[in-house]
């Protein structure tokens, strides 16, 4: 019973770290040249790059307990990334993935599947 709610756990903090940590880097890259002027610009992409950075740090905690094996959150986290990616890109910014992220899309879902279920 434990190891299935640190595995849901798991998984929202690292859906919630991977999604801060998307869109501080999108925000940090659309800055204005200004930001060079101005680097206080910065001071939003960091501070939620430090939540996403602690959020995925007890994320891999939790899944490691839950599941005793290292890979097994890797490759979850490494797909999340993979499948969240064009979907914050797409919401921030309204534009849509080119053909090999689609491909990578489709085939990220299919690997997170057959980690979660073999």
């Amino acid at each position: 019973m434990k190891s299935s709610h640190y595995l849901i756990l798991s998984m929202v903090l690292m859906i919630f770290g991977e999604v801060l940590t998307i869109y501080s880097e999108v925000y940090a890259s659309k800055l204005s040249t200004r930001a060079i002027e101005n680097p206080e610009l910065f001071i939003k992409p960091i501070l939620l790059i430090c939540a996403a950075g602690i959020s995925l740090i007890f994320a891999y905690w939790l899944g490691y307990q839950a599941t005793g094996n290292i890979w097994i959150v890797t490759v979850v986290s490494l797909t999340l990334l993979l499948i969240l990616e064009p979907i914050v890109i797409y919401a921030m910014l309204g534009e849509f993935p080119g053909r090999g992220a689609l491909v990578g899309f489709i085939l990220g879902g299919a690997g997170l599947l057959a980690t979660l279920v073999l």
